[in-house]
């Protein structure tokens, strides 16, 4: 039973030569079908678009009566219902391109849907942008996201998924992303209306490769980058992995898919966070480089749980537990991490959510010395010195 749907959509409703509104006609969708593309609505469009849709509406009850003769996505719906596969009340998302096109479905959908299968409909606007090369790969990085935000919301056990409308590479790369969270994939050919459901196949990128090649991932994440100033590992790593990357003339980027995998929640600390230390902290790793990997897992930790408040507030604001600290001074505050039999990871940070950056400002490896000093609010009040980046250096550590 399917308590969640997720639903790409298309312009079928309204370019399908039999379907009920298409034969229910008048004037004013001659003029709509050539604005289906256009992203720009203004007051005209949009007088038009609401004067079609009054028009539409009489006949939606047409739609109920002909089920397979309204669009792919109904059809969907309709078919999920007569097997006895959709719940009670259903949240059903659609995924629609931001044009004249996608507006007019949208709406005439979300009237249908709620009408005749009780849904609580929701709408999430992706924009593709078919017509230049580098933005088209940004703007499905972009719709791989929401797609995946989108299922997330589901367990896959009743979640369908059916990237059955718009553009042909929304179909094939929302397939990915249902394949990569392990959501199987619903589809039915609207001539015979048989409903097939597709399983995932496995998708798995090793986190070590993301670690070793974090470097050129990040670059080009930010920006084109020339292939003439990459090492021969990179280049290498390029032609080894095409799904990641993006060659255009003698410049790079991340793919579409590339995006998504790196934005994706399992390497998000990777890629967003930035770290900063101080000398203080530097200096506790350079004279205890056994401990560095166990230091730079309990950082990324700590980001992790502050990311999605995860953690316990006494752990993660531990200077609360000290009756001696002013709060009214302190510019840090304190994280009481793990230990790993050896070493307690005690450490004085700020977090600065809008930048997305992580400042370690006071480190300790020894719990009896975090006790003694902590308590009279070192670390805590001032910053101990300038901070460096060292982001690179963490992250290829191979940590978390």
């Amino acid at each position: 039973m399917y308590q969640h749907i997720v639903l790409t959509c298309g312009v079928s409703l309204l370019t399908g030569a039999r379907n009920v509104f298409s034969v229910n006609r008048d004037e004013t969708l001659g003029e709509i079908r050539s604005w289906i593309h256009d992203r720009d609505v203004d007051e005209q469009k949009q007088s038009k678009i609401g004067r079609w849709l009054r028009h539409a509406r009489q006949f939606a009850h047409e739609a109920a009566q002909q089920p397979n003769r309204v669009c792919a996505e109904y059809s969907m719906i309709y078919e999920l219902h007569r097997q006895g596969k959709l719940g009670e009340r259903p949240t059903i998302v659609l995924i629609v391109t931001d044009t004249v096109g996608g507006r007019v479905v949208e709406a005439m959908l979300v009237h249908l849907l709620e009408r005749d299968f009780k849904a609580n409909v929701r709408v999430v606007y992706v924009e593709v942008d078919v017509n230049h090369r580098r933005r088209l790969q940004e703007t499905l990085g972009e719709y791989m996201s929401k797609v995946a935000n989108a299922l997330m919301h589901g367990e896959p056990s009743t979640t369908c998924f059916a990237p059955i409308g718009g553009y042909k590479v929304m179909t094939s790369l929302g397939y990915i992303v249902g394949a990569f969270l392990n959501y199987p994939t619903a589809y039915m050919h609207e001539d015979g209306q048989v409903l097939h459901e597709i399983p995932p196949v496995p998708i798995h990128i090793d986190e070590q490769f993301v670690r070793r090649y974090f470097e050129l991932l990040r670059k080009c994440q930010m920006d084109l980058v020339a292939m003439n100033e990459l090492s021969y590992q990179e280049k290498q790593c390029i032609e080894q992995y095409p799904s990641l990357f993006y060659r255009d003339a003698e410049f790079v980027c991340l793919s579409a898919f590339g995006q998504f995998l790196l934005e994706h929640e399992k390497y998000k600390h990777l890629f967003e966070t930035s770290y900063f230390v101080s000398r203080q902290v530097a200096d506790m790793l350079r004279h205890n480089r056994h401990q560095s990997l166990f230091v730079y897992q309990q950082m990324q930790e700590l980001v992790k749980k502050l990311k999605y408040r995860e953690g316990d507030a006494s752990v993660l604001y531990h200077e609360k537990s000290f009756e001696t600290i002013d709060p009214r001074k302190a510019k840090y505050h304190l994280y009481k991490g793990a230990s790993n039999g050896q070493t307690a990871f005690r450490l004085a940070y700020r977090y600065v959510e809008e930048e997305d950056r992580l400042y370690a400002n006071y480190l300790w490896l020894d719990h009896d010395r975090y006790e003694r000093e902590a308590v009279r609010g070192k670390g805590i009040y001032e910053d101990d010195s300038s901070f460096s980046d060292v982001t690179a250096q963490l992250v290829g550590t191979g940590g978390s």
